[in-house]
């Protein structure tokens, strides 16, 4: 598989050469590949968002070098020439609904395209496959955004950004704040986007149920450095590594933990909820047979 990210050697100083200075990143080599859904998890202050900010260059390294989709990004790196490459990288902040200011969902979603030098046409023809994508019916296409409600809007927010046909989607938090179904909305999409798109999707969250259910490859991130990189079932197998790092077990593995520390062992970790029906099945299964 492609590399569609490398980080090599990169670190991030805020303040730099000021008594102030402190490294957000330190020390970061790191590859993302082409087509994958990767979630960057870690407690408040890892780093996290400072990492996804190199990707599309709002943020410059302090040292080392970045490879995106073959754009070499340094310290030396301007803005005079990112405007072409960064429709490549989305990216939806959290609570991107607060983005929104245009008087139709329409035009807001148009607005990047058309941003980016496309044709009102052209652009109008991108929105309305973006709002496609995110499930929005044409019929909003009229609508004042702030008259949807948080979910529609939050569709808004990212349909603005597919609208500009990204590469790569960079997702900070998408969920928070939504309820439930909202929730499950957005990460479906996501899903939807990362298998049947093709779009490289790179997941912030505080969500370890979104990790093992969506993510295909982890990056665990604290105090600026990554300390593992693994699929979720690497990274969840050891709960005391887990609490050490200030996370959270996946719902699935938290309620087989307290069962254990009760006295009833379940064995190898469950992580998702099918695994532990099955293994909370076989543990009565075998009480029925004594």
């Amino acid at each position: 598989m492609d590399t569609a990210v490398s980080f090599s050697q990169v670190t991030h100083t805020y303040q730099a050469n000021t008594p102030f200075a402190q490294n957000a990143l330190d020390d970061i080599t790191l590859q993302i590949e082409k087509g994958s859904f990767t979630a960057i998890i870690g407690h408040t202050g890892s780093g996290k968002s400072t990492l996804v900010q190199h990707i599309n260059a709002l943020l410059k390294p302090t040292s080392g070098q970045i490879d995106v989709l073959g754009k070499m990004i340094s310290p030396e790196t301007t803005n005079k020439n990112l405007k072409a490459f960064r429709r490549r990288v989305g990216m939806v902040f959290q609570f991107p609904e607060k983005q929104l200011f245009e008087e139709t969902v329409l035009k807001d979603i148009k607005f990047g395209p058309k941003n980016y030098g496309v044709s009102d046409q052209d652009a109008e023809a991108a929105a309305h496959e973006a709002m496609e994508l995110v499930g929005l019916d044409k019929s909003f296409s009229n609508h004042s955004p702030f008259d949807l409600s948080g979910g529609q809007m939050r569709r808004v927010a990212i349909a603005g950004v597919l609208a500009m046909n990204p590469e790569i989607l960079i997702l900070d938090e998408p969920t928070a704040g939504l309820d439930p179904k909202g929730h499950r909305e957005i990460m479906d999409l996501a899903k939807f986007l990362n298998q049947k798109k093709q779009i490289t999707i790179i997941l912030i969250t505080h969500q370890m149920d979104d990790v093992i259910d969506y993510a295909s490859n982890v990056i665990v991130m604290d105090q600026g450095k990554v300390v593992k990189v693994g699929p979720p079932e690497q990274i969840f197998n050891d709960p005391e590594w887990v609490y050490h790092m200030q996370l959270d077990l996946p719902s699935s593995a938290e309620f087989a933990q307290q069962l254990k520390l009760a006295g009833v062992d379940l064995g190898e970790l469950p992580l998702t909820v099918e695994q532990l029906a099955n293994k909370i099945a076989h543990l009565v299964g075998k009480g029925d047979t004594k």
